[in-house]
């Protein structure tokens, strides 16, 4: 059972430039709108789904060769320094720090989406000549700041979610999504073990995300893993339980919606492209990998229901195109172009 590389790599592609297509002027999206019509544009913004948009689209340019123009090049840069724009540093943390603020507000994850923006950002860079984005500071010190706010956010086996910026006050709120998010941004962008180590140890003691099927855990787990954060086995056996509740409660299809099917592939294809990276020494059975793999597949078919040149719509009832709708639905094409077979023959037939 397999998912064809070439229809994957055409549409991460056309993703791609559809995104590229509505970056406006000042780097600002068009969040929303309706299918093949920009110009019918739905009010709206979330500055982390700005982020995550952009890791993919830069991730997407760099692992599949993407060439892009000059003028698509300054949109890229001019789209992240607009969340450049957005970070401030907060005045009641005495080390030097920033955060992504939105109305205010620090949200934990914005962290963490910033981080793997910039990442991506810098490994775009590494490849070609692009227009340095305009940050707060030099690309590698505003990563530094991200990670030293980051870390400050970290309390014991949990982490803050949201405070305000004026006074740092902590607030009620709670996001299923921060700390997976503040998690992989921080070991990918180099947070020391001793930091993330136990926090993430901890939480898959507790089944952290299993409930909810978190592609974000699945994510960091994924990383903590690799960089030795995490005793390996360990977090194979939180992944494997992470599969199996994928695999057991499939009513997430039933709502006949993109992005939550699209959000169950990418930890699958993510946990997939673990297992190959480590080889022989990942504890995965074989038989959470088929399963994975078939589960994966699955929707990576499903999916197609909703995808129209380049876009993809919300559900069923609402044909609502945004931009977080074509990031997780392409990065889960992506992720799966990761693995040595598919993108194989996506480079022999594109």
């Amino acid at each position: 059972m397999t998912f064809p590389a070439d229809q994957a790599d055409r549409i991460v592609r056309r993703s791609t430039a559809h995104l590229l297509w509505i970056i406006g002027r000042k780097g600002r999206f068009i969040y929303a709108h309706r299918p093949d019509n920009p110009s019918a544009v739905i009010e709206g913004y979330n500055m982390l789904r700005h982020c995550g948009t952009l890791w993919f689209m830069l991730r997407a340019i760099t692992e599949r060769r993407i060439a892009i123009t000059d003028a698509q090049a300054r949109a890229l840069s001019d789209a992240t320094g607009y969340a450049g724009a957005k970070m401030e540093r907060p005045a009641w943390i005495a080390d030097p720090t920033l955060a992504l603020v939105t109305k205010g507000a620090i949200k934990t994850g914005g962290v963490g989406l910033s981080l793997m923006m910039l990442l991506a950002w810098r490994d775009l860079a590494a490849l070609r000549d692009v227009p340095a984005p305009a940050l707060p500071a030099p690309l590698d010190d505003t990563i530094a700041a991200l990670v030293a706010y980051g870390l400050h956010q970290i309390d014991g086996d949990d982490v803050h979610h949201k405070r305000r910026l004026d006074t740092g006050e902590i607030t009620p709120f709670r996001s299923d999504y921060y700390t997976g998010e503040l998690l992989l941004g921080l070991i990918c962008a180099g947070a020391p073990a001793s930091a993330t180590g136990p926090l993430t140890a901890a939480l898959m003691a507790r089944d952290y995300g299993v409930d909810i099927q978190s592609h974000w855990m699945a994510y960091a787990a994924c990383e903590a893993i690799e960089r030795g954060h995490v005793d390996a086995a360990t977090g194979e056996a939180y992944l494997a339980r992470l599969v199996t509740g994928m695999a057991t409660d499939t009513t997430y299809r039933l709502r006949r919606a993109s992005t939550p099917i699209a959000c169950r592939t990418e930890a699958l294809t993510r946990i997939l492209m673990l297992a190959d990276r480590r080889g022989p020494a990942c504890t995965l059975s074989p038989q959470i990998l088929a399963t994975a793999r078939h589960e994966a597949v699955t929707n990576l078919s499903l999916q197609l229901e909703w995808y129209r040149n380049g876009q993809f719509l919300k559900s069923d009832d609402d044909d609502r195109v945004q931009i977080d709708y074509i990031q997780h639905n392409g990065t889960a094409y992506l992720n799966w172009l990761a693995l040595p077979a598919q993108e194989g023959l996506a480079a022999a037939q594109h």
